[in-house]
Parts: structure tokens; C-alpha cells; sequence
């Protein structure tokens, strides 16, 4: 690849979430010799890398707008800071992420140049919330808009089979879309040796509320009411559900916050639960394998079928099998270690980020031969 690549993101590069996929994806080029300029609000020291760090963007006067309409400014804004690079080099090919990339990929396609669009979710007409074809107000991104980048993309990447499926059954052709997966980090997240089997640890992280199933495991929990027992709910829980999560919860329920001791908490678990209805691939879910915690989890949380030291709930809303799945880890705790020895070896040979890397330069291989 004797051009540089384009990479455009409004990250900053803090180490997790999106900023973290970023990262990787950047380090891949950084690995590969391919040299890629990289617009975002952070900036990353590694060989071929060339930053166009815009670390206070005008939209940050704006701050104080409710967050959908902040971070939906935000990406607009850097969709015309990439188009504006774009125009000013001659590029091998873009990658961005959705909401972002409009109008970079506009004036890309005008050159026949390949684009990679990441998606962090599903399809955005399938289970969004919104109807197909309804307008939010601006700055909030439209669902024309969504499929206008979805449309001028060379290869959508997707974070899972799920994602893939939710493509596939808005009419978006398969060869088309690319599973990637995620990765983790099996240096930071380690099983935690000689772990005690009581207070038996049960752990829910990342974002909280409806979307990721707390009501359901909170009802289950208080069902069950085990005794020598504890649910953690480790991140942040949105303010217009905090009230209704608060009052459903039982004595032994610790709300936690966001935290940035994340691999130290979450080792300690016993069993790590997300009862989501709909993500791209939650990435903790493969942190808590690293840490030898198994996942109690849906289908439409990520993890392939197939992943191994993996618990999986067919409906999210029958409190009977959520809670049949709990017990039965409470009760036979050396099961549910073994599962979570098997989860560990999963993420070691199938998910760690060196894996992610190869994965998504072969996607940048791929659109740079189908332009």
C-alpha cells in the first residue's frame, strides 16, 4: 500500500470503549507499514501514524446540550474535518465510523476510493427504537443518514454475527458486510487465582438500564434472594433510569459507578451477567472471559453460538430460565469454574486484540482490491 490510508474518529483515545477499537485499529496499520493520517481528538505515537489531533473542537462550547444532541455535533463536525483532509492528499482508502463518515465517504466514492465503515451496533432500522422512517431533531443523527453510509461503503464492519444477521435482513448484501469481532486484553484481564466461593460474586458491566437487560437480571435476583450473595452493577446508569433501577434493587445489590479498576473488579465475580436485547458485541463480555468469569448472556449480546464457557439465555424476559442459570452456577460453583477456565482459553486463541488486528487489516486487504 503506497498511499496512506485516512482514518477519522472523534476519539480521544482514553484506553476504552470505541476509543480502544480505534486504537487497535490504528496500531494494525502502525504494524502493517501502512502509513495512515488519523483525524480525531486525540493522537497516538506510533511509527507511520501521521496525527491531525483536534483536541477542543467548537462543539465543545456546546457541551452543556443534552448528550445526544452534543455527540451527534460532534460527529458531524468531524465528518466535515475528514472530508476536508480527504480533499487535501491523495489517499489509498478511508475508514470511519458510522455517523461520522458521510461525508468523508462522499468524496471518496467521487474517487474510486475503498471505504470502510465501522459499525459499533446493529443495522440502525433494526430494533433502534425509532420507526424507519421517522426524523429526530437536528443535531440528532436521521436514519437517512445512517443508510446513506451504509450505501456508499465498500465493507461495513461489524462487531458480531448478530450485527452481521441485522444487515443481512435489511436487504444489505452479505459479501458486503464483515464480522470482526472484538478483542481483550489478556494481560490487564487475568483470573484471579485461588478465588474464595463465598460471598458468591455475581457482576453486570457497562452501561446499565433497559437496553442491557438490568431490570430482568434485578427481578431475578430478587427472586431468588441467595443467601452469602452479591450483585455488583459496575458503570453508569442513565439518570432517566436511575430512580426505577435504585428501587428495584434488593440489600445485596452494590451499585459501583463507571470505574477504571475494571480488571480488578471484575475478576473477583463469580459469574458475569448481560441480558441485552441488542448490541454490536459488548466487549466486556470477552473481558469478563479473560478474567476466567463466565458469561450468563443472549444471543443478541455478541459472543458467537459457539463460544466456549458461555451460559446462554433464549428470552431475556423468562425469569425462570435467568434465574435457573444463576442458581445452578451458585450451587455448583466448581462448574462454574471450569466454565470460566474454558472462557479464558476462548479469548486466548480466538479474541485477543492481536487477532482483531489481523482481522481488520485483511478487510482493509479486501476493500483495497474491490475499490
Amino acid at each position: 500500500m503506497s498511499e496512506p490510508w485516512l482514518y477519522v474518529s472523534d476519539a480521544k483515545f482514553s484506553g476504552i470503549g470505541i476509543d480502544l477499537v480505534s486504537e487497535q485499529q490504528i496500531l494494525a496499520f502502525s504494524e502493517s507499514a501502512c502509513p495512515v493520517d488519523v483525524v480525531a481528538r486525540g493522537s497516538l505515537k506510533l511509527p507511520h501514524v501521521n496525527n491531525f489531533r483536534h483536541p477542543l473542537p467548537p462543539t465543545k462550547l456546546l457541551s452543556w446540550l443534552p448528550s445526544q444532541d452534543y455527540y451527534a455535533l460532534n460527529k458531524r463536525y468531524f465528518s466535515h474535518l475528514g472530508r476536508r483532509r480527504f480533499e487535501q492528499a491523495d489517499y489509498g482508502g478511508v475508514v470511519a465510523w458510522s455517523r461520522t463518515a458521510l461525508q468523508i465517504f462522499e468524496a471518496a466514492a467521487k474517487r474510486g476510493v475503498p471505504r470502510l465503515l465501522n459499525v459499533g451496533n446493529s443495522h440502525r432500522d433494526f430494533d433502534s427504537g425509532l420507526a424507519a422512517n421517522e426524523t429526530p431533531r437536528w443535531p440528532r443523527i436521521p436514519h437517512t443518514r445512517y443508510r446513506a453510509e451504509y450505501e456508499l461503503a465498500t465493507l461495513i464492519l461489524v462487531a458480531s454475527d448478530q450485527a452481521a444477521h441485522s444487515f443481512h435482513v435489511q436487504g444489505v448484501p452479505p459479501e458486503k458486510v464483515r464480522t470482526i469481532y472484538r478483542g481483550a486484553d489478556t494481560e490487564r484481564f487475568r483470573p484471579l487465582p485461588d478465588k474464595p466461593t463465598r460471598p458468591f460474586i455475581v457482576a453486570s458491566c457497562g452501561l446499565l438500564g433497559e437496553r442491557k437487560g438490568t431490570y430482568q437480571l434485578l427481578g431475578a435476583w430478587r427472586r431468588l434472594a441467595l443467601p452469602d450473595a452479591e450483585l455488583w452493577l459496575i458503570g453508569h446508569l442513565p439518570e432517566a433510569e436511575e430512580q426505577e433501577v435504585r428501587a428495584m434493587a434488593s440489600a445485596n445489590v452494590r451499585f459501583l459507578g463507571f470505574r477504571k479498576d475494571l480488571p480488578s473488579l471484575i475478576r473477583q465475580a463469580h459469574l458475569h451477567v448481560l441480558l441485552s436485547r441488542n448490541e454490536g458485541m459488548a466487549k466486556v463480555l470477552l473481558e469478563a472471559a479473560a478474567s476466567g468469569v463466565p458469561n450468563l448472556c443472549t444471543p443478541e449480546a455478541g459472543l458467537p453460538p459457539d463460544a466456549e464457557g458461555t451460559l446462554f439465555i433464549s428470552d431475556r424476559n423468562c425469569e425462570d430460565e435467568v434465574c435457573a442459570a444463576i442458581e445452578a452456577c451458585y450451587l455448583d460453583t466448581a462448574a462454574t469454574a471450569r466454565l470460566g477456565l474454558a472462557a479464558r482459553r476462548m479469548v486466548e486463541q480466538r479474541f485477543g486484540w492481536a487477532a482483531f488486528r489481523s482481522r481488520f487489516m485483511q478487510a482493509v486487504t479486501e476493500a483495497s482490491r474491490t475499490k
